[in-house]
């Protein structure tokens, strides 16, 4: 079967929660004569509704497939349901896994609080809190968090935090595939657990999918691996599909 993507070098990009295409601005710059296509996430009640919405319109040919955060739930969860439309999948700061116990407790605090008070916008700690302790000086990264942010505004926060806060662990499944996979994460991201990398290393394992498995973990980062290293994910994209000059 034709790759839709082949020779136009393309991968369709699903963000994360609260994430426009701007999360893909710092490596955008260096992949040149490669086109990340970003797909806004529908706004749908459930992961389910989601891929369902998302199959609608992705390409029906295989493709290159990056999600990022939610989206990387995402990607993965469609990849599941439609493993012959997806040639390759990269996952960045996510490892198709349930949110941990404190992350469903903060989110379902938050839509609480919204739903009482209103949204005034991602709290400058908790943007801090994406990054990597060394990353928390860098002015212009809290700033671009914000501005996504208030972008989408209070009407998607609500839709992705509640749609969201089912998630199944399916990475033992997807590990079960026959698809090239790539895992990329941040050393520091705190929404990350130890326990969930570990799972990752044990699936692989365990479906002695190694070979056709990738797992790197950038240093001096956060959860915003598309913007606190570009540059290491750029080699990380180019190498994994295929695209590394020299």
């Amino acid at each position: 079967m034709t790759l839709v993507n082949t020779e136009e070098k393309v991968i369709y990009c699903l963000p994360g929660t609260m994430c426009d295409e701007r999360l893909w601005q710092f490596i955008e710059k260096v992949l040149v004569g490669i086109t990340l296509k970003h797909v806004p996430l529908p706004q749908e009640e459930s992961i389910e509704a989601i891929v369902e919405s998302l199959s609608a319109s992705l390409p029906t040919s295989p493709f290159f497939l990056l999600g990022f955060s939610m989206g990387g739930y995402v990607a993965s969860a469609f990849t599941l349901k439609y493993p012959d439309r997806v040639a390759k999948l990269m996952v960045v700061s996510n490892t198709a896994q349930g949110l941990q116990e404190s992350e469903i407790a903060q989110r379902k605090l938050a839509l609480n609080w919204v739903a009482k008070k209103g949204y005034k916008g991602i709290p400058p700690k908790k943007a801090m809190s994406m990054l990597a302790q060394r990353n928390r000086q860098h002015e212009y990264l809290i700033e671009l968090i914000k501005e996504m942010d208030a972008s989408l505004g209070e009407k998607v926060l609500i839709q992705q935090l509640a749609s969201s806060l089912d998630r199944p662990d399916i990475l033992c499944d997807l590990l079960n595939l026959s698809i090239p996979l790539c895992f990329c994460l941040g050393e520091e991201d705190s929404l990350i657990s130890a326990q969930s990398r570990r799972s990752l290393e044990e699936c692989k394992s365990a479906t002695q999918a190694g070979k056709r498995v990738e797992v790197y973990v950038a240093s001096h980062c956060g959860h915003m691996v598309t913007l606190e290293q570009p540059l290491w994910l750029c080699q990380k994209i180019k190498a994994f599909f295929g695209w590394l000059e020299g």
